[in-house]
């Protein structure tokens, strides 16, 4: 069985990110009040909240744990509270994607289902990747593109 949950470290920065665009907003809230030119707080103020929210609501709502066992497959969404079950047969084709960046390889999996319905998952958010990857060309080499 293969279970692959998000990246601790993951969380944790994009959790810095997030206090940090929050902890603005509020420091621009107080300092608002007080000040005399009033132009760059409400820059402040209505750029780092809408973003902190932005990015807060994406990362919660695209979270995902994934269950493979016995060419079964189980995604779990736990802040949409959405539970997908599927089986190989279901896959329609599936791509492993590598781009070289400034700061190292970027890795993607993307699994294709016939239904239309896509998931993805990278290396640099999600434990197991490897694994996940060696059993899709042991299992579905076929529908590999």
């Amino acid at each position: 069985m293969i279970i692959s949950k998000p990246k601790i470290g993951t969380l944790f920065s994009v959790g810095v990110f997030i206090f940090l665009a929050f902890a603005l907003f509020i420091y621009g809230l107080i300092q608002i009040r007080e000040a005399s030119d009033r132009t760059w707080w409400y820059v402040l103020v209505y750029t780092s909240g809408p973003i902190g929210l932005l990015v807060l609501m994406k990362i919660l709502f695209t979270l995902k744990t994934i269950k493979i066992s016995k060419e079964r497959f189980e995604v779990r969404f736990p802040f949409k509270f959405q539970k997908y079950d599927f089986s190989g047969k279901e896959i329609d084709h599936w791509f492993h994607t590598s781009i070289k960046t400034y700061g190292g390889l970027y890795e993607e999996l993307t699994i294709a289902l016939q239904s239309g319905k896509k998931l993805a998952m990278s290396k640099q958010e999600n434990t197991e990747y490897d694994k996940t990857l060696n059993y899709l060309k042991k299992k579905f080499k076929k529908l590999q593109k």
